[in-house]
């Protein structure tokens, strides 16, 4: 076990690996990937609105879902090889430390998540800069493929299923910023019902805790 080795794994600049000659962008790790610009990314969302209407947002948070379980797991097996121990056996400073790096290194911003109010059944989530909170769906404001990529990559290292609502938006002009809450099916109800009473995001996390 290499307990020296660094953190900063996904935003070190030997993350990618490029070989000019087959045209393949990898990870440090022999995955394979590929970089989406704005214009696709956009592009995307209106070839759902065109074909989906109204079930695009749905269909962004099924795509952030799905793509963040596979993520996690793939993220998950590179970590424990680099670290040279399991990623679940890592103390949650380390974890923490490893996420936020995450989503740094890969372009999805600055993710903050409070750990300390899982006692009480919720994960706070503050996300800075992410690459869609200016392509949704005409008329919804609301980061929906961030919002299922959240709940998909902390889901799998959960012990039970979570869910992930989001509760305040930059472009509401919320000054907590594009702000979640995470939370077992038993919480939910009552976080979206404090979201439609127009609570800000302190003001949910503060009531399901207690303070």
């Amino acid at each position: 076990m290499d307990a020296l080795r660094p953190l900063n794994y996904f935003s070190n600049p030997s993350f990618l690996q490029i070989d000019l000659k087959a045209g393949v962008l990898r990870s440090r790790g022999g995955t394979r990937l590929v970089g989406l610009s704005d214009d696709f990314l956009r592009g995307f969302v209106q070839a759902c609105e065109h074909e989906a209407g109204p079930a695009t947002a749905l269909i962004l948070r099924r795509c952030g879902y799905r793509f963040g379980l596979r993520l996690a797991q793939r993220c998950e097996r590179e970590l424990s090889s680099y670290l040279g121990r399991g990623l679940r056996d890592c103390s949650m400073l380390e974890f923490d430390t490893l996420i936020s790096n995450l989503w740094q290194g890969l372009g999805f911003g600055s993710l903050s998540v409070d750990w300390s109010k899982g006692q009480h059944g919720i994960l706070p989530v503050k996300l800075q800069d992410s690459p869609m909170q200016d392509i949704g769906p005409r008329g919804h404001i609301a980061d929906d493929m961030f919002c299922g990529l959240i709940e998909g990559v902390v889901e799998h290292f959960s012990a039970s299923p979570l869910g992930c609502i989001q509760t305040g938006d930059v472009r509401l002009g919320s000054k907590e910023g594009t702000t979640f809450v995470l939370a077992g099916p038993d919480v939910q109800p009552l976080i979206k019902q404090l979201v439609a009473e127009k609570l800000s995001h302190s003001a949910i996390v503060a009531r399901i805790s207690g303070g």
